[in-house]
């Protein structure tokens, strides 16, 4: 994966660009937890400030509250609204328009992305994780600005320096899992080697092509929408940029457990995937996810852990979403959001020219 020197990115000429390509770009943020309490307001607002009304980058900021929020006790739709959000829902009030009934708690961060696919009109979407302590907007000008000014550009992956709280280097599961995508994906998508972490939450996708995809719902979302964008983009359509250090809240040990169960499910689908399309290229990696118990059988199973972990056994959430291209709901929005879109290149046009 070719990798962009920050330094080279022009800030200050992201409206100009974006203007003469007809780019809108949508900021979207999945959003959970007490975590994301202490920290999403302060976010929001300061993109909002530096990125919407200092300067004309960004079209909208949405968030969708994941549905395993608790009934969302934390109030994180209200602090959105406050903080500037241009709209904020709880996800289970979207999910059903454009993935069928399903239980709330069995989309996660992938139903919550999904939705915010399916009610975003920007033409490049922008990945946001809602968890950031001490944050810097320039992560947000740095992925547009990557997707703005090099027009071949449909996919930039994030990398952030990670520190823990006592300053020291820090990461998780994505140091954890690098040798397993290697061992199991690189003869398939070379370019996941070379990918500094596969697992961020901040990166930029076109909106047609994340909505042509199938992606793994539970922890593996990220994983499949990137290995399975890379697959479908040719290289030079594809970078990663050094964005600033990255302050996250760590997770709890027994939800890495769940992490890692689900990912290494996600991985064993893409790999079969892989696979089965040399032979048939009419296999699509949703009817992998599904024969998933007779491909690896044993496999499938409540997770149960040891003494010091929650004692609720942990049923990983399989499956895969298919296209959001494919929801008819999603294609009755079409229309709506082209207007949307022809609208915001409008409003951008005139600021430009009032500010000229």
């Amino acid at each position: 994966m070719q990798t962009l020197d920050p330094t080279t990115l022009d800030l200050d000429a992201i409206e100009e660009d974006r203007l003469a390509k007809g780019i809108t770009l949508s900021l979207l943020i999945p959003a959970r937890g007490p975590e994301s309490a202490n920290t999403l307001g302060n976010m929001i607002a300061g993109i909002r400030d530096r990125w919407m009304r200092d300067r004309h980058v960004l079209d909208e900021i949405g968030v969708v509250v994941d549905p395993t929020s608790d009934g969302d006790e934390h109030g994180l739709v209200e602090i959105a609204e406050e903080a500037g959000a241009s709209w904020a829902v709880r996800g289970e009030a979207v999910l059903a328009r454009h993935a069928g009934p399903e239980s709330a708690a069995f989309g996660g961060k992938a139903g919550a992305m999904r939705s915010l696919a399916y009610l975003a009109f920007g033409s490049r979407l922008i990945f946001h994780d809602s968890d950031l302590e001490n944050y810097d907007p320039v992560t947000v000008g740095r992925l547009a600005a990557a997707m703005t000014t090099d027009e071949g550009l449909m996919f930039v992956n994030g990398a952030s320096p990670r520190l823990t709280g006592s300053g020291q280097p820090g990461g998780r599961t994505t140091e954890m899992l690098r040798s397993l995508y290697a061992k199991q994906l690189s003869g398939y998508v070379p370019a996941i080697t070379s990918t500094v972490q596969p697992l961020i939450g901040e990166f930029a996708l076109d909106a047609d092509v994340f909505a042509a995809l199938a992606f793994s719902r539970g922890y593996g979302v990220e994983t499949s929408v990137k290995v399975l964008a890379m697959d479908l983009l040719a290289p030079e359509e594809y970078a990663q940029v050094e964005l600033p250090i990255k302050y996250q809240v760590g997770q709890h040990y027994h939800d890495l457990v769940k992490q890692f169960h689900e990912i290494s499910f996600t991985v064993d689908v893409l790999e079969a995937f892989f696979q089965r399309r040399r032979t048939d290229p009419l296999a699509t990696v949703c009817e992998i996810a599904d024969d998933y118990g007779l491909l690896f059988p044993g496999r499938q199973y409540a997770l149960r852990r040891p003494p010091g972990y929650d004692q609720v056994d942990f049923v990983p959430r399989l499956g895969f979403y298919p296209p959001l291209a494919s929801s008819p709901a999603y294609q009755a929005r079409m229309p709506e959001i082209a207007a949307a879109r022809h609208a915001a290149l409008d409003s951008l046009g005139r600021k430009m020219r009032t500010s000229a």
